[in-house]
Protein backbone atom coordinates (compact mmCIF):
# COMPACT_ATOMS: atom_id res chain seq x y z
CA UNK A 1 0.00 0.00 0.00
CA UNK A 2 1.52 3.61 -1.17
CA UNK A 3 2.33 6.24 1.94
CA UNK A 4 0.67 9.26 2.49
CA UNK A 5 3.69 10.85 0.88
CA UNK A 6 3.21 8.82 -2.17
CA UNK A 7 -0.22 9.69 -2.93
CA UNK A 8 0.22 13.13 -2.45
CA UNK A 9 3.02 13.56 -5.19
CA UNK A 10 1.31 11.37 -7.67
CA UNK A 11 -2.16 13.83 -7.19
CA UNK A 12 -1.93 17.08 -8.91
CA UNK A 13 -4.84 17.89 -10.74
CA UNK A 14 -8.42 17.78 -9.67
CA UNK A 15 -10.01 14.26 -10.26
CA UNK A 16 -13.63 14.02 -11.05
CA UNK A 17 -15.45 11.50 -8.56
CA UNK A 18 -18.94 10.73 -8.95
CA UNK A 19 -21.25 11.07 -5.75
CA UNK A 20 -24.23 8.70 -4.88
CA UNK A 21 -26.02 11.85 -3.25
CA UNK A 22 -27.08 13.57 -6.43
CA UNK A 23 -25.09 11.40 -9.25
CA UNK A 24 -22.90 13.81 -10.64
CA UNK A 25 -19.05 14.89 -10.84
CA UNK A 26 -17.92 16.64 -8.30
CA UNK A 27 -14.03 17.75 -8.65
CA UNK A 28 -11.69 17.02 -5.97
CA UNK A 29 -8.40 18.82 -5.25
CA UNK A 30 -5.14 16.77 -4.67
CA UNK A 31 -5.47 17.19 -1.13
CA UNK A 32 -8.82 16.50 -0.60
CA UNK A 33 -8.57 13.42 -2.53
CA UNK A 34 -5.36 12.56 -0.66
CA UNK A 35 -7.27 13.47 3.02
CA UNK A 36 -10.18 10.64 1.71
CA UNK A 37 -7.64 7.79 0.81
CA UNK A 38 -6.24 8.41 3.87
CA UNK A 39 -9.03 8.52 6.30
CA UNK A 40 -10.57 5.39 4.33
CA UNK A 41 -14.63 6.34 4.39
CA UNK A 42 -15.06 6.84 1.20
CA UNK A 43 -15.98 10.59 2.00
CA UNK A 44 -14.13 13.96 -0.14
CA UNK A 45 -15.11 17.59 0.14
CA UNK A 46 -15.38 18.90 -3.38
CA UNK A 47 -14.28 22.13 -4.81
CA UNK A 48 -18.06 23.11 -4.94
CA UNK A 49 -17.86 22.62 -0.92
CA UNK A 50 -20.08 19.58 -0.85
CA UNK A 51 -19.45 16.27 0.61
CA UNK A 52 -18.82 12.91 -2.15
CA UNK A 53 -19.46 10.04 -1.28
CA UNK A 54 -17.50 7.85 -3.85
CA UNK A 55 -19.98 5.87 -5.66
CA UNK A 56 -18.84 2.20 -7.36
CA UNK A 57 -16.02 2.54 -10.22
CA UNK A 58 -18.23 0.89 -12.56
CA UNK A 59 -20.78 3.30 -11.98
CA UNK A 60 -20.90 5.66 -15.18
CA UNK A 61 -19.58 8.99 -15.03
CA UNK A 62 -22.99 11.36 -14.88
CA UNK A 63 -23.21 15.00 -15.55
CA UNK A 64 -20.51 17.91 -14.50
CA UNK A 65 -21.27 20.00 -11.53
CA UNK A 66 -21.26 23.32 -12.75
CA UNK A 67 -20.11 24.92 -8.97
CA UNK A 68 -17.25 22.57 -9.48
CA UNK A 69 -16.17 23.89 -12.78
CA UNK A 70 -16.95 27.50 -11.59
CA UNK A 71 -15.00 27.06 -8.52
CA UNK A 72 -12.00 25.65 -10.47
CA UNK A 73 -12.15 28.56 -13.00
CA UNK A 74 -11.75 30.74 -10.05
CA UNK A 75 -9.01 29.34 -8.47
CA UNK A 76 -6.99 28.72 -11.68
CA UNK A 77 -7.64 32.19 -13.16
CA UNK A 78 -4.77 34.57 -12.30
CA UNK A 79 -5.61 38.32 -10.42
CA UNK A 80 -4.26 40.95 -12.68
CA UNK A 81 -1.36 43.17 -10.36
CA UNK A 82 -1.60 46.45 -11.12
CA UNK A 83 1.24 48.19 -12.35
CA UNK A 84 3.05 51.39 -10.47
CA UNK A 85 5.88 53.75 -11.07
CA UNK A 86 8.96 51.92 -9.69
CA UNK A 87 10.01 52.87 -6.36
CA UNK A 88 13.05 54.96 -5.08
CA UNK A 89 15.22 51.97 -5.00
CA UNK A 90 14.51 50.47 -8.19
CA UNK A 91 15.25 54.10 -9.87
CA UNK A 92 18.75 54.24 -7.51
CA UNK A 93 20.12 50.57 -8.63
CA UNK A 94 19.24 51.47 -12.16
CA UNK A 95 21.19 54.21 -12.27
CA UNK A 96 23.68 52.43 -10.88
CA UNK A 97 23.47 48.96 -12.90
CA UNK A 98 21.80 50.17 -16.09
CA UNK A 99 20.22 47.88 -18.76
CA UNK A 100 21.70 46.28 -21.67
CA UNK A 101 22.19 48.85 -24.29
CA UNK A 102 22.44 51.59 -22.69
CA UNK A 103 25.53 53.92 -22.55
CA UNK A 104 28.17 54.00 -19.44
CA UNK A 105 31.00 55.36 -18.36
CA UNK A 106 34.65 53.66 -18.11
CA UNK A 107 36.74 54.67 -15.31
CA UNK A 108 39.28 57.15 -18.05
CA UNK A 109 36.07 58.64 -18.95
CA UNK A 110 35.42 56.90 -21.99
CA UNK A 111 32.03 56.17 -23.08
CA UNK A 112 30.98 52.63 -24.38
CA UNK A 113 27.64 51.30 -25.43
CA UNK A 114 26.70 47.85 -24.48
CA UNK A 115 25.41 45.49 -27.17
Amino acid sequence: MPTVDQIRHRITRPTAMTSTADGRDHLLSGQATTAGLVAGHGKYTALCGRLVVAASLVTPPGPTCLDCETALHRSTTTSTTSHRRSGLLARLLHRRFPHAGSRSTTAGGHRTVRA
